[in-house]
Formats: structure tokens, sequence, C-alpha cells
């Protein structure tokens, strides 16, 4: 109903107020209303009337008429937040199970997971969503998507189809990238690989003989200064509770989930980061492999400063074109008013005095001059990060394949 119709209806019973009582008044205006809304405002002002009882029952049909709507898991959560009501909740429930039989969002098949981890569809779509990701991982080019699923499943029905796909794909990433590093990362993992013998062959030089411990202590500073490896911690801490089987094993999928997709490992509610350990004869190369990272890392901060720097200045440059050709563009039409007319809001002209306009156009061109100039070293600073990551990734690859959480079993993940 507009607003107009309510005004109206408003007014038409104030002016019948004289033959018939407030409530009777209140009562027929929610009716005529007849929103959720309406009769709430009805049960406050008359709570104990004599149509206290059906205007509960209005409300309550009204709830229930918007639940029944709900055709989306997002919706159904929303329904489920906004009336928790144990009556309504088991109905909301069914719909989102409903739903979920239809979704292909892994975000909402978890947002089933968690938010309706009673209902007795859990169990197959717990399992349609393993099924998805381990398809999405599979088909993403890079092997940190498999790397992830199997620490979401360690123990996935997929998981020995998903760590010989990651083999592969962590083979053809080490290859393009060429460094060392990368190799051995990958015989860390994947020692019994059908490339190991080949990729052992890629490494120059001998084995360092040099076998000094990194300390816990400084492990732990690493991996504290590293957001890389901060979040790889973060990803160790939840895989081991979620090996566990826990009745909130959803809940830490989804927080694990959302790691890998840049979230904070803040989102395991509070979970501290696995204690990390290197394998035994990982000695100097890692502490060599961890100060180089900070390095980088410490690049790479000065370099993405540079970034954000020059792109304000190709804003503020661009600005400076616009406003400099309306300040020329202003003075031109001004100084044409003082040549026509013989005055104008210049006051006079002096002879072989540079006019404003003139000016105003030298500092576009400087402008536009600067936009190139601005756009090379722009593209340089890209260039060097490029670079910086062709150093970075082999290295943290390296350096994830040695370390592991205390805590775990035989050091697997």
């Amino acid at each position: 109903m507009n607003r107009s119709r309510v005004a109206i209806l408003a007014f038409a019973f104030a002016f019948a107020g004289c033959a018939t009582s407030p409530e009777v008044t209140s009562w027929n205006m929610a009716r005529e209303v007849n929103t959720p809304a309406a009769y709430r405002n009805y049960l406050e002002r008359h709570p104990d009337s004599g149509h206290a009882a059906e205007a509960r029952e209005r409300v309550e049909s009204s709830k229930m008429e918007q639940v029944m709507k709900a055709d989306s898991v997002a919706e159904c959560v929303r329904a489920m937040k906004a009336n928790p009501d144990p009556k309504i909740a088991a109905t909301v429930a069914e719909l989102a199970a409903k739903a979920a039989r239809n979704e292909t969002s892994v975000e909402a098949l978890y947002d089933f997971l968690v938010y309706f981890k009673g209902n007795g569809s859990v169990p197959e779509i717990r399992s349609r969503v393993e099924e998805l990701e381990f398809k999405g991982a599979g088909a993403d080019p890079s092997p940190a998507a498999l790397e992830y699923f199997l620490l979401r499943y360690p123990k996935s029905r997929y998981a020995v189809e998903a760590r010989t796909l990651l083999a592969e794909k962590s083979y053809a990433q080490v290859k393009a990238w060429g460094s060392p590093y990368g190799f051995k990362g990958f015989l860390e993992r994947f020692p019994d690989s059908p490339h190991a013998a080949e990729v052992r062959g890629l490494i120059p030089g001998p084995a360092s003989s040099t076998v000094s411990p990194v300390s816990g202590e400084s492990l732990a500073r690493a991996v504290e200064n590293s957001p890389a490896l901060k979040r790889y911690a973060g990803a160790l801490a939840l895989s081991e509770r979620i090996g566990k089987d826990p009745a909130d094993v959803d809940a830490l999928r989804r927080a694990l989930y959302d790691l890998e997709k840049g979230g904070s490992p803040g989102l395991s509610e509070g979970l501290a980061p696995a204690t990390l350990a290197a394998k035994p004869g990982s000695g100097e190369a890692l502490g060599e492999a961890l100060r180089t990272m900070a390095r980088i890392e410490e690049h790479r901060k000065a370099l993405a400063a540079h970034w954000k720097a020059y792109s304000q200045g190709e804003e503020m440059a661009g600005s400076a074109i616009v406003a400099s050709e309306k300040v020329a563009d202003e003075l031109e039409a001004a100084e044409l008013s003082e040549d026509v007319l013989g005055a104008g809001p210049l006051g006079g002209l002096d002879v072989g005095r540079e006019k404003g306009s003139a000016s105003a156009r030298k500092a576009l061109e400087r402008f536009r001059l600067a936009l190139p100039a601005i756009a090379r070293d722009r593209a340089d600073i890209k260039r060097q990060l490029l670079e910086t990551d062709g150093y970075f990734k082999p290295l943290q690859y390296y350096v994830t394949g040695v370390l592991v959480a205390q805590s775990l079993p035989g050091g697997g993940r």
C-alpha cells in the first residue's frame, strides 16, 4: 500500500475516533495496512487487547510467508538471522538444504554447512563441497590450489589423485622458475617423484656440508616478520585441527578457504599458528633462504611504496592537465574580451608582456610531458616487482617445503 493511501486511512480512522475506541481504530488500521510492522505496532500499543492473539498469529504468518520466498542459501541465512524462532528455523533449514543442492558456489555451500550444521543434508553437501573444491583446484593452473585443497581435506577420497596432480604441476612450475631453490623445494615435497632424478641433476654444485640448525626463536621471528610464512603457519594450524575431525570441521575448512583467498590468519578465531620446525638436515641452507627472503620482502615493500607514490603522481598530473586546460581556455576568452572591447576582467594588457593564457598553455604542456615520464617509472617498478617475485617465490617454495608443524605426527602436512 502506498504512503498516500496509508495517510488517508490514518486520517479517516482518526476522524472516526469519536465513534470508535482507540483500540478499534488501531486494529482497523493494522488490518488495512496488513504488514508485520503494523501488527507489531498494534501489539506494542495494545498488548492485552482482544485482538492481540490474532495480531501475533498474523505476525508469525507474515514471517513464514517471507521465509518461504527464500530460494538461495544466502537468503535462507538472512531469514534465519532475522527469525531465530525455532519453529521457523526448521523450515528455513529445509529450504536452505533444497537451495544448496542446486548451488555451485563453494562459499554458499560453506555457509550452509556452518549455519545449518544440524540439518540432515550436511553429509551430502559436505561431500559435494569436497568434490567441487577438488575439481576447482585441479583446473587451477597454480599448484597452490591443490596444496590448499589437501590442507583442507587431508583425508580426502581424492587425496592420492590430488597429490599426483600436485606433483606434476609443481614440476612444471619449478622448471619454469629455473631456480635451485625451486628444485630443492620440489625434492623436499616429492622425493619419490618420477622427475626426482632429473630435478636433482638441475641443482648446481655439491650440497652444503654446513649443518647449522635454525633455532626455534629465529624461525619464529622469521615467520612473524614474513606475511607469506605467517599465512602458511596459520594454514598448517587449521589443517592440523581439521585432521582430528572436530565437530566444527566445516567452520575450520571455511576459515582455511578464506585464508587461501587472501583472508587473515585471524579468521581461525584465536587459533594460534602452528609451531614450525625445520626438517632434519636443512641446516644453513634454510637460514640463508630465510635471510634472503627477509631482504627481498623489504625491497618489495619499498617498491610497493614507490608504486603507490607514482600512481598518486599520475592521478595528480591528470587532474592538473584538466585544470590547466580549463584555466587556459577561460583566460583566452577573457583576453579576447579585452582585445575586442578594450577593457575586461583582466584590466589593461601591457605591450610585450606574456598573456596569462600563454603561461597556462606552457604549464599544460609541462604536465602533459610529465605523464609519459611517470608511466616509464611505473613500468620500471612493475618490472622490478616481477623480478623480485621471480626470486621470492622459489625461496618461499623451498622454505615451506622444509618446514613442518611440530605438533603434526611425523611432520606430515
